[in-house]
């Protein structure tokens, strides 16, 4: 009885190997085999690069998590923006915005430090695969650097300057928004489940 569970197991393993081969050589020479249609080979191919890809590229679960956060915490940072710029713009009467610029400012960098941790836990192949979207991630953040930089010199300004809080704001929430639509793009990459925001 055991000899021939040992036989049945052989058999099932040879003919798995052989299928395995069968497929692997398949390809091979079914593009080597039919020069006339190079276009299904070339498609196969691409197919076949796509999905290395998306497997390279592919967000660990932890990373899903770190990129949940990230889109949690982007999308509150906008809406402080929103807040302010709304604030100043109803403002009938000179009005203290030291503290939501504070605020604003301060959602800013946890943004920016979420962002600069979760690419610098990228695997080698992540990096190497994500290249163009990390550079379009840097510029967005750039900008947002720059706003914020508008930001911090508001604060040594006397009170009374809603226009120029309003336009700022309005600024920095132009700035997130974009910062945010490339952080979506990489995460999307990564295949990573986008948050409804």
């Amino acid at each position: 009885m055991h000899r021939l569970h040992g036989l049945a197991l052989a058999a099932l393993l040879l003919f798995c190997m052989y299928g395995a081969l069968g497929q692997h050589g398949g390809h091979g020479g079914g593009r080597r085999g039919t020069s006339g249609n190079a276009g299904s080979g070339g498609t196969s191919d691409s197919s076949l690069q796509d999905f290395n890809h998306a497997l390279a590229v592919q967000a660990t679960p932890d990373q899903a998590s770190q990129f949940q956060s990230l889109a949690k915490s982007t999308e509150a940072a906008r809406k402080q923006a929103q807040d302010l710029l709304r604030l100043a713009a109803k403002a009938d009467e000179p009005a203290e915005f030291s503290q939501p610029v504070v605020s604003l400012k301060d959602a800013v960098e946890d943004v920016q430090d979420g962002n600069r941790s979760f690419v610098r836990n990228f695997s080698k192949s992540q990096k190497s695969g994500l290249k163009e979207l990390t550079k379009k991630l840097d510029k967005a953040d750039s900008e947002v650097t720059k706003q914020k930089k508008a930001l911090e010199r508001r604060l040594g300004l006397p009170q009374g300057d809603e226009e120029g809080v309003a336009s700022l704001a309005d600024k920095m929430e132009k700035a997130l928004a974009e910062l945010q639509a490339q952080q979506l793009s990489l995460g999307k990459e990564m295949g990573i489940q986008v948050p409804a925001l």
